[in-house]
């Protein structure tokens, strides 16, 4: 850290950060949010192919067009009249003459229309379509937030993930200039000078890109002040983490009021001090004065001590039919009580319950507040199973086999697929913190929780409960069930529980609810000695 700090004192100043103008629209909460689930990626990604094949279209008629032209330059170009008494040959014959002479006259202005004729109109037409149904700016900010998400959920760090390394696997793909510029960008108008300085670095040492010299005529030169910014959010951090009694805006300040003071040559030559030293030298330095991760980041990157004393078994005694049939059942805690039911959910039934993808809409983090003009958190694409189907009776009857509890086996389930980063906050499943379960007038509060996980996750995806210090993984045809209340109705606070990012993945999960009225006596109150207050 001292040789950073020295790098410091050397240069304070720099010109403040550019950001790109970019047209905003009218935010609407109901509109798809392709980040918010694989499904919406999905759309997109064909979205694309759309734009792809119709440009090709386009260009295919360009290009026609243009060999169309090359036709005619070739049969009039001969090449062969350089001179002057070559040229007065040529008129002087009076078949030439002639045909010069209709040429200029008759076909001229059908060339010229042909020249002035738009092609690809049906195509242009398609692209200006699909150009609409793009991702707006708040889809933008929410990917961005995802990818911080994964970043700081994980401690992944951005000399790796732009060279395509998840934790400890390589993948054959590396991020763009570009989006480590966006990245950087984002970072910085958060005020996480940290990140946003290593994702500059990656920038700037990104190789050169092919056709960069067409490419930025249109989108711009990602290297335009990138240096800068990158100097400037390396200083802010540095100055934030060397002096604690320093705010932000007094940072701010300091940097903006020795703007002046430096020259280009010395602003180059702290760039290049700072790009000398290696990326895991800057990494450890920058990171230094990181806090620690929190419960919930340790359990998703599956951390947490574990469990002695737990058995898997088969379970045969929840329910009579169980004794013909047993499930497959794995303790994952004692107390408070958290199981695993594993090949419970049949790749038909997935398939069936996938169906209906189409029917999903925006998940929220959070109720909607009344006249609140606040950015909810979309935690995933989710639809409720409604419609009467053999196969989610099915399920039902499964879910009172691995319970005991009783509910109509028509009731509904919860369909769930997560997206770029979206995770759901650590949050309780029973009424709490404003938040009213739905129907608790009528069957009271939830008393359980089932999820059934729909797929496999390579990387992330866990399900946590950071204050039981429990992290579940998905594996697809399992299951996790746990208690939220206690059978007299008192609330259990172990019961929190969050839903970790994706890295590399598709999570889908059957989320059912199971309410305490039904279970009146199902599951009388057993004696409990009373807590007594600390």
């Amino acid at each position: 850290m001292k040789q950073f700090l020295s790098l410091l004192t050397a240069l304070l100043f720099l010109s403040p950060i550019i950001g790109e103008d970019v047209e905003e629209k009218p935010y609407n909460e109901n509109r798809e949010r392709y980040s918010s689930s694989t499904v919406g990626l999905l759309k997109l990604l064909e979205l694309e192919m759309q734009f792809i094949e119709n440009l090709k279209n386009y260009t295919d008629l360009l290009s026609a067009k243009a060999n169309t032209l090359q036709d005619l330059i070739d049969s009039v170009d001969r090449g062969m009249e350089r001179t002057l008494a070559e040229r007065e040959k040529y008129v002087s014959n009076p078949l030439n003459g002639f045909g010069l002479m209709r040429r200029t006259h008759q076909d001229w202005p059908k060339w010229h229309h042909y020249i002035n004729t738009t092609v690809g109109r049906v195509e242009l037409q398609a692209l200006d379509d699909i150009l609409g149904k793009a991702p707006d700016s708040q889809d933008m900010k929410e990917a961005l937030i995802g990818m911080n998400r994964i970043e700081r959920t994980y401690a992944l760090e951005a000399k790796d993930l732009a060279k395509g390394r998840l934790l400890d696997k390589q993948y054959d793909i590396q991020l763009s200039i570009r989006d480590c510029l966006s990245l950087g960008q984002h970072k910085f108008q958060e005020g996480d000078y940290f990140r946003a300085s290593m994702w500059y670095r990656m920038a700037i040492k990104h190789e050169p890109e092919p056709n960069a010299k067409e490419f930025n005529t249109i989108l711009g030169d990602p290297l335009k002040d990138l240096k800068q910014n990158y100097a400037k959010a390396t200083i802010i951090h540095g100055l934030s983490a060397g002096n604690l009694s320093l705010s932000i805006q007094n940072v701010l300040d300091i940097t903006e009021a020795t703007i002046q003071k430096a020259s280009p040559a010395d602003l180059e030559a702290f760039i290049a001090e700072l790009l000398n030293q290696t990326d895991d030298e800057m990494s450890r330095e920058m990171s230094a004065f990181e806090p620690s991760p929190t419960a919930y980041e340790i359990g998703c990157r599956g951390l947490f001590p574990k469990r002695t004393n737990l058995v898997c078994r088969y379970n045969f005694t929840t329910t009579p039919f169980l004794r013909l049939a047993p499930l497959k059942m794995e303790e994952v805690n004692h107390d408070p009580y958290i199981v695993m039911y594993h090949e419970v959910l049949s790749d038909r039934e997935i398939e069936e319950m996938k169906g209906r993808s189409g029917q999903m809409s925006n998940g929220w983090a959070d109720q909607k507040e009344a006249n609140s003009t606040k950015i909810r958190d979309i935690v995933c694409r989710h639809t409720w199973w409604r419609e009467q189907s053999a196969i989610k009776e099915r399920v039902n009857r499964r879910i009172s086999d691995m319970t005991n509890f009783d509910f109509p086996p028509q009731e509904d389930l919860q369909v769930a697929n997560y997206g770029l980063g979206t995770h759901f906050k650590p949050h309780y499943d029973y009424t709490s913190d404003g938040y009213e379960t739905p129907d608790v007038l009528t069957l009271g509060d939830r008393l359980g929780s089932i999820i059934f996980y729909a797929s496999d996750v390579p990387q992330g995806g866990a399900t946590v409960f950071p204050r039981s210090r429990v992290s579940i993984f998905p594996r697809k045809g399992s299951s996790v069930f746990w208690y939220n209340l206690y059978d007299d109705g008192r609330i259990d606070t172990r019961s929190q529980h969050s839903v970790c990012p994706v890295i590399v993945g598709d999570r889908w999960t059957l989320t059912k609810w199971l309410h305490i009225v039904p279970q009146m006596f199902v599951m009388p109150c057993k004696p409990r000695k009373i807590e007594k207050s600390p």
